[in-house]
């Protein structure tokens, strides 16, 4: 989990762009984001809204979000 969280930490700042954009951008908290950079699952209690999350994390960022999902799935 931690490597998703830092594939997608890494895909932000190299797009520049701060966790207060995303998460006005995606409508999530600020904690949820630092949280799945940090690759802290045990913060989310929904596993699927945390897959959702992450898909969408992903298509925001620009990156393959089945490739993410299908690691995260491997993960679980």
């Amino acid at each position: 989990m931690k490597e998703i969280g830092e594939k997608l930490k890494e895909a932000r700042e190299n797009m520049t762009i701060s966790i207060n954009e995303v998460s006005e951008d995606l409508k999530v908290s600020v904690e949820q984001i630092e949280n799945l950079e940090s690759g802290n699952m045990e913060s989310f209690k929904d596993v699927f809204y945390l897959k959702y999350f992450i898909r969408d994390y992903a298509k925001y960022l620009g990156l393959n979000k089945e490739d993410l999902v299908d690691e995260f799935n491997e993960y679980l």
